[in-house]
């Protein structure tokens, strides 16, 4: 709950760029209609002087002015949250960019820029000296060669790496940072891995290969209605990883090998995962066992959550609530939050009721743990 109250805060700095933004609008936009009209009196003292319509501005210029004004203030307040979007969405373009680059990079590479430009204002320096009189054309060369030279000096000193971080974009992971993740279909329709980004459990690159793309949009454009309907929610939740700040989420192209063997979607994804070095994310068992034969470090969410399941043991207390009859006489049905089915000894009475039970034995089954417990009402829970 003391989480859930700090979130609005983090609206704070969208409202101060809102207002900014509708203020800084507003008022150009009020200053340029406030000079248009100046302008259209000076074209007419210019143009036709003595015409009625040079009269009628001349006599009329504070009024029409005013008009303006409001009319520019108008047109500035409609324009903001369009330029207020415009500005939040190349924010997160610029952030996801520059995460990309390593400090020491985005450093060798300002300081090659620096240069470049002292290089290109040498260059265009003579023209000036000897041309003074082609002022457009040693203007036009000077701002030629600052691009030209600017860019190639960002561009050389990122591959030279002045604190011995070349290469220019290297993966977090080659910089000692987290390895890039992998997702596959499973994953993605499952919704899990948004909440695991969400709360920063999942760092580094988030990768999806462009066949789980395309399998996810297959399955969004099935004639089978819940199909249909998971693929069109994996389509919105990328979305939603797309828009968060803190996600570096990429659309990445695989390129079919000819000389492959198997160009299944999972082994285009373990041979890939395995080339940069990743880590797969999945939820597929068998997808898990190939990956790691094939030497590729893997996260099986399904296996994660079993991990984080509550252990019982035979004599642990814990409070349940009964949903239904069980197969034998008496029994009821009830499950923990992670699912695991709890068979509770004469349990049928106390159908929509929770109840506290002793844990009796535990099976493991192909579907996972089967808990037999029985009624121990007038006990505390042991486990929570």
């Amino acid at each position: 709950m003391e989480f859930r109250k700090h979130l609005p805060q983090r609206q704070t700095p969208v409202s101060v760029l809102s207002a900014t933004v509708k203020i800084l609008t507003v008022t150009a936009f009020v200053m340029f209609f406030n000079y248009v009209p100046r302008v259209v009196q000076r074209l007419y003292h210019v143009t036709r002087p003595s015409s009625p319509s040079a009269k009628y501005m001349n006599d009329n210029l504070e009024y029409i002015s005013i008009a303006c004004v409001v009319l520019g203030a108008f047109i500035g307040m409609g324009l903001s949250s369009q330029l207020e979007n415009a500005l939040l969405q190349l924010h997160r373009q610029i952030g996801q960019w520059l995460r990309r680059y390593s400090p020491q990079v985005m450093a060798s590479s300002s300081i090659g820029v620096v240069v470049g430009l002292i290089f290109a204002m040498l260059i265009s320096m003579p023209v000036h000296l000897f041309f003074p009189e082609q002022r457009t054309a040693g203007f036009l060369i000077a701002v030629s060669c600052a691009v030209v030279f600017g860019y190639l000096g960002g561009l050389m000193f990122s591959r030279l790496g002045l604190w011995g971080q070349g290469g220019g974009a290297a993966p977090a992971f080659a910089r000692g940072g987290a390895a890039p993740k992998v997702l596959d279909s499973s994953v993605i329709i499952d919704g899990r891995i948004y909440k695991l980004c969400k709360e920063h459990f999942i760092e580094g690159r988030i990768l999806i290969p462009s066949p789980v793309l395309n399998e996810i949009q297959h399955i969004a454009d099935d004639s089978d209605n819940v199909r249909k309907q998971r693929g069109r929610n994996a389509l919105s939740l990328i979305e939603q990883m797309r828009d968060m700040d803190d996600v570096m989420l990429e659309v990445v192209e695989l390129r079919r090998e000819k000389d492959s063997f198997d160009d299944s979607v999972d082994a285009q994804l373990v041979a890939y995962a395995k080339s940069i070095g990743g880590v797969l994310v999945t939820n597929d068992f068998n997808l898990t066992k190939v990956a790691e034969l094939r030497g590729v470090r893997v996260y099986n969410l399904n296996i994660l959550a079993n991990e984080f399941r509550k252990t019982l043991l035979p004599g642990d207390t814990v409070e349940v609530h009964v949903v239904k009859y069980g197969k034998e006489g008496g029994q009821g049905i009830a499950y923990l939050d992670d699912g695991t089915m709890v068979v509770v000894e004469s349990g049928d009475k106390f159908i929509g009721e929770s109840v506290v039970v002793e844990v009796s034995s535990i099976m493991q089954t192909v579907a996972g743990r089967l808990i037999f417990a029985r009624v121990a009402s007038n006990r505390e829970p042991t486990v929570q």
